[in-house]
């Protein structure tokens, strides 16, 4: 089995918690043409909800992030694994950091027919080197 493994930075913004907030914040993000792989915005409190997106890699993608609310102090270190899809696979991703002794963060992922794309999140650089290696050996 084939899987890809990337370190990205996933930003995160705040949006009020009204019709039509969301649809604004990524016209904003679009005005370049980005090219998301990950978008996952929730409620976090009455009346505020969060954006979370990925990947941003240019300078260009950094400025529209920007202007539409995203900062470097609002991103997180997060792996991203993407391949064939396989009954498990979540499990076994999960306990080979726990038993690496690598805190998840956040873990999210999703299916599409035969291929699936997870995301983690870490609490820093180390952690996410380290859950790197581990996910290279476990994966190869």
């Amino acid at each position: 089995m084939i899987y890809r493994i990337t370190k990205e930075y996933v930003w995160f913004g705040s949006i009020p918690d009204h019709p039509g907030a969301l649809a604004e914040k990524l016209r904003a993000l679009s005005v370049g043409n980005l090219d998301l792989d990950l978008i996952l915005s929730r409620r976090e409190a009455p009346g505020r909800a969060v954006l979370f997106v990925s990947p941003l890699r240019t300078l260009e993608e950094l400025d529209i992030a920007a202007k539409a609310g995203f900062g470097k102090k609002d991103s997180f270190l997060t792996l991203r694994i993407s391949g064939p899809n396989t009954p498990g696979l979540g499990a076994k991703v999960a306990g080979a950091l726990a038993e690496a002794g690598v805190n998840i963060r956040s873990f999210t992922a999703a299916a599409l027919g035969n291929q699936h794309v997870t995301c983690v999140m870490f609490d820093s650089q180390a952690d996410v080197d380290r859950a790197k290696e581990v996910l290279d050996k476990l994966l190869a």
